[in-house]
């Protein structure tokens, strides 16, 4: 069974055509979004990002889930 990626952006489901063979890899691939998301978050708040801009960051950060392909 293929399985696809789908991202959750402002609480709606965001279809991101990335498929992938097996469920293990496409949790890893859910993974490394919420990863790179949280190193962006992060290296805001270190360079001394104003308040105001990280919420928006956060705001704007994804998740998302795996779901059979048909």
């Amino acid at each position: 069974m293929k399985w696809v990626l789908v991202a959750i952006v402002m609480n709606m489901p965001v279809k991101t055509e990335l498929v992938f063979n097996n469920l293990q890899e496409c949790l890893e691939a859910e993974s490394q979004m919420r990863k790179e998301w949280s190193e962006v978050y992060n290296q805001a708040k270190k360079s001394g990002v104003q308040p105001e801009r990280i919420g928006q960051i956060s705001a704007a950060m994804t998740t998302g889930t795996c779901v059979p392909s048909k």
